[in-house]
């Protein structure tokens, strides 16, 4: 029937099973917040999308196409899923460009830079390349992302797009704030809004009331983008449930092994990362004993509330009083690392899960792409301080400034697993502010 066709369905049955996927999404999206914390909710919509897909995808024939049934809902649930991811997409570069404005020109002032200014940026860069080269290495040892029995080779040393070192460093210069908006280029917009900081910054000493209007626009549009997010965000549950149905509709019970594998190989790049934490620290003088005795309230603390920021105080009191080091030195980098450049949220999760969607798209990263993704992270990650859905925005950042925008939908799985991947990675943030500081703290007092 020509009405039938045109809601691209070949029968009643599938039509009805779509209206049927509607009103379970308005009723995750009716789920009680008082009765209900957000992580719950995301959590249930993600576990209802992936009954709903499962039974679709059973229904259909488990995988042997002897029923249309399955191909045809998963148009409907991608309709919902990929809309909600292009949401998301569409709000990375302009808060990347508002918020690096805004760090720049919040940034102190300064002709000369004390040694603690120094090694603070320092200690947090490589940490962060660290944490991005960690997750990377054991992402593609372990193949996240592809499908299982696929055989699908997931890097190559050679070969296909951005394989050379030059193409990889080509793609991250700017190339004009329109094009690099268009193609995705988070690093050329994050540097284009360095430079706007810095002139205004720079302008502002002299000619400040000249330049108070574009400071106060830009946190007013700072504000607003924050605000954006968080309506966006609010939405996840809605967003999980969707994807989580297209995704086991057309991967069936592959789909969550492919998702329970990530999750146990991010754990094991959190374990990986706190190793070299402990190590680094044992260099700088605190054993992991030490350490671990400190630092316990507040890495339980992380644990619990998944909040880098709500544990900052404890992990400070930690270095303070159960360390017994200097707080005027301890207090400013640990707050710095929880802020700019969270090496689990910032870092080791957007790695991972670049990865991972690379994979499920179908795409072999090269030495090239892992560079590219490695100098995306890092520099992105000071980017996006601020701005709500830290995770989600660098994930975002990553893949689309790194050169694998083709794979940005790929990434719609990691909406409905985020709060459980946020388990892993807070512990990573608390504990690498911790580390940071310790060995920061050496290096200025010596």
């Amino acid at each position: 029937m020509k009405s039938l066709e045109f809601f691209g369905v070949s029968g009643w049955g599938t039509l009805g099973a779509a209206v049927l996927f509607f009103v379970l999404l308005y009723g995750i999206s009716r789920l009680p917040k008082k009765k209900f914390e957000f992580a719950v909710r995301v959590l249930t919509g993600g576990a209802a999308g992936a009954a709903y897909g499962l039974a679709a995808w059973f229904i259909s024939g488990g995988g042997e196409k002897s029923s249309p049934f399955a191909e045809e809902l998963k148009t409907w649930f991608q309709l919902v899923g990929f809309g909600y991811v292009s949401l998301l997409k569409c709000l990375v570069l302009p808060m990347i460009l508002i918020a690096g404005i805004r760090l720049v020109i919040k940034t102190p002032l300064s002709k000369t830079r004390s040694p603690l200014d120094q090694w603070k940026k320092w200690v947090n860069t490589l940490m962060l390349v660290a944490s991005v080269l960690i997750a990377t290495v054991l992402g593609l040892v372990f193949q996240v992302g592809a499908a299982p029995g696929s055989g699908q080779e997931i890097f190559s040393w050679s070969g296909g797009e951005g394989a050379g070192f030059t193409e990889a460093v080509s793609r991250l210069i700017p190339s004009g704030i329109g094009e690099d908006l268009l193609l995705g280029h988070s690093v050329g917009i994050f540097v284009f809004a360095a430079f706007i900081g810095i002139a205004a910054r720079r302008m502002s000493v002299k000619y400040m009331d000249t330049i108070r209007p574009f400071l106060d626009v830009t946190e007013a549009c700072f504000m607003t983008g924050t605000s954006v997010c968080k309506a966006v965000i609010a939405y996840k549950p809605v967003g999980a449930c969707a994807i989580m149905a297209g995704f086991t509709a057309a991967y069936g019970p592959g789909a969550l092994i492919m998702l329970g594998k990530f999750l146990a190989v991010l754990c094991l790049a959190s374990a990986g990362m706190l190793l070299l934490q402990l190590f680094l620290c044992a260099l700088s003088g605190v054993g992991p004993a030490a350490f671990v005795k400190a630092g316990k309230k507040a890495m339980a603390k992380a644990l619990k509330t998944r909040s880098g920021s709500a544990c900052l105080k404890d992990a400070q009191d930690a270095l303070a009083d159960g360390l017994g080091l200097k707080r005027e030195i301890t207090d400013p980098v640990a707050s710095y690392a929880i802020q700019s450049g969270m090496q689990g949220c910032g870092a080791l999760f957007p790695a991972m899960a670049a990865v991972f969607a690379a994979g499920l798209c179908g795409i072999s990263l090269t030495p090239g792409l892992v560079l590219s993704l490695v100098v995306v992270i890092v520099l992105t990650s000071y980017g996006i301080t601020g701005v709500p859905g830290t995770a989600t925005m660098a994930e975002f950042s990553a893949v689309m400034g790194s050169g694998l925008g083709g794979a940005v939908f790929g990434l719609g799985p990691m909406v409905a697993i985020d709060p459980i991947g946020d388990v892993p990675r807070t512990l990573i943030n608390v504990t690498g502010c911790m580390a940071n500081a310790i060995i920061v703290e050496r290096r200025v007092r010596e």
